[in-house]
């Protein structure tokens, strides 16, 4: 009896631990199908889609699905808001039961107007025996906004032209009730535009940086559905600016004194930690001033666009009272010691002098972005004046103000002196356009911001809301 009794016992613990293994098994796999949905753009750029998108027909829609017990079918319908069915594909099977499949999300056969919303229920389905041997199935539901037309680019006004080195306004409006990107461009940097007056206005200070050998200014709008509109800036190039091209000799009394003393200011060295003179020479001209200058990009770039409720006006940039101009703003130094080129540099600022340690006096009011002590640039503040405009002040003897300080016109910047590479007391002035440097005698001239700037603004403002 008791030899019955543990068979039994026996074979029922058989039969639960083979259920076990068989319902715990790929067999009966329970895990759902993975469903991916992406809209091809192009060639090169895939775009995932959530539960809502915008879609242009021309454009193919893919869905991937992925199950560890193989793809078995997949069905389809899409409905219109009115309830009308314009796709309807069911239980097309898959037999070779593939771990991923991806297909074609299918399109209706007749024509659907802008605006139109498509609903798609999409349901996979997996070879498992699950669920009473019926399989796992994922259902996703995807809403679609037909949207055919590319954005509409209007310009509404504009600076007549752009200098080398120089920077130009311009306003324009955008037509499109899905706008995803604006990129405004110069042909190698991007600017970033402020919404200005009324919905779907736009304005942007543009540079052309001296280090740019041309400028292809183009207004880039995509929408959500990823049609394109691009349209050239109608500005005139002027290419009549010329720079200087400088060749300086190094001495020795210049490697041995200064260069040793910003060496010990920077603090990362010893002088003497170098191979030799022109080594140290570089690592300050090149290393350092590159990262002084990433340091002004990145303090003078990252900026808050907010909407322009008003045309902005601005003073022209006159920090120093009674200067002179000692050095100008995109001379092209090449550094000679004995006869050998070691290193070169771009000056990409303003030096003037008045005298030994002279105010140096706001002339717009803004927000102070930076005040460092840098290895080349010396002593400096950045201030922030609003739609993409700052300014740089170096070399100072000594600062007055600190970071994030709101100033207002006729504040006391700081004073003129000789930190970092400075041979006599100046002021390193620059003009930053959303972190490019431009030519500061531009915004130094009230007559060319009235033109170019004032001018402008004023010209779009009364289009806007005439």
């Amino acid at each position: 009896m008791r030899f019955k009794t543990f068979v039994k016992l026996f074979l029922l613990i058989v039969v639960i631990v083979g259920v076990y293994i068989i319902y715990n098994a790929n067999f009966f796999e329970r895990n759902s199908p993975k469903v991916n949905v992406y809209m091809s753009v192009n060639k090169k750029q895939n775009v995932a889609l959530d539960t809502q998108a915008y879609w242009n027909p021309s454009k193919e829609i893919y869905v991937h699905a992925s199950d560890d017990s193989g793809i078995n079918t997949y069905s389809i319908t899409a409905t219109t808001p009115d309830g009308l069915v314009v796709v309807d594909k069911k239980n097309e099977t898959i037999l070779d039961k593939p771990k991923e499949f991806t297909f074609l999300l299918p399109k209706p056969d007749i024509k659907l107007a802008d605006g139109v919303k498509l609903h798609y229920k999409i349901y996979i389905r997996d070879w498992s025996n699950a669920n009473f041997f019926s399989g796992n199935v994922t259902v996703r539901d995807l809403d679609l906004i037909v949207d055919t037309q590319a954005p509409i680019v209007n310009i509404v006004a504009n600076s007549y032209k752009i200098s080398y080195g120089g920077s130009a306004l311009l306003i324009f409006k955008v037509d499109d009730n899905s706008i995803e990107s604006i990129r405004v461009s110069n042909g190698e940097d991007d600017f970033k535009v402020f919404p200005f007056l009324k919905s779907g206005y736009y304005a942007v200070i543009l540079a052309w940086p001296v280090q740019n050998n041309f400028f292809n200014g183009t207004i880039t709008v995509l929408d959500k559905a990823y049609n394109q509109k691009r349209v050239s800036i109608p500005f005139v190039k002027d290419l009549s600016v010329r720079y200087r091209y400088s060749s300086i000799k190094v001495k020795d009394s210049f490697l041995n004194g200064k260069l040793n003393e910003l060496v010990d200011t920077i603090g990362e060295r010893d002088p003497n930690s170098f191979a030799n003179n022109i080594e140290k020479f570089k690592y300050v001209n090149e290393t350092i001033r590159q990262r002084d200058e990433e340091t002004i990009y990145e303090a003078s770039s990252n900026v808050d666009y907010t909407t322009l409720t008003k045309p902005i006006e601005f003073a022209a940039f006159l920090p120093l009272k009674g200067s002179v101009v000692v050095g100008n703003f995109g001379d092209h130094r090449t550094y000679f010691f004995g006869k050998q080129k070691i290193s070169k540099s771009l000056h990409l600022g303003l030096d003037i002098a008045s005298v030994r340690n002279a105010p140096i006096i706001a002339s717009n009011p803004g927000r102070v972005v930076l005040t460092e002590l840098l290895g080349v640039y010396g002593n400096t503040t950045i201030i922030y004046h609003g739609f993409g405009l700052a300014s740089l002040y170096s070399h100072m003897s000594k600062f007055s103000l600190k970071p994030d300080e709101e100033i207002t016109s006729g504040t006391v910047i700081g004073f003129t002196g000789q930190t970092g590479w400075a041979f006599g007391d100046h002021l390193h002035l620059g003009i930053l356009v959303q972190g490019h440097a431009v030519r500061d005698v531009e915004w130094m001239d009230p007559k060319w911001i009235k033109t170019n700037i004032t001018d402008i603004f004023t010209k779009a403002k009364n289009i806007i809301e005439d």
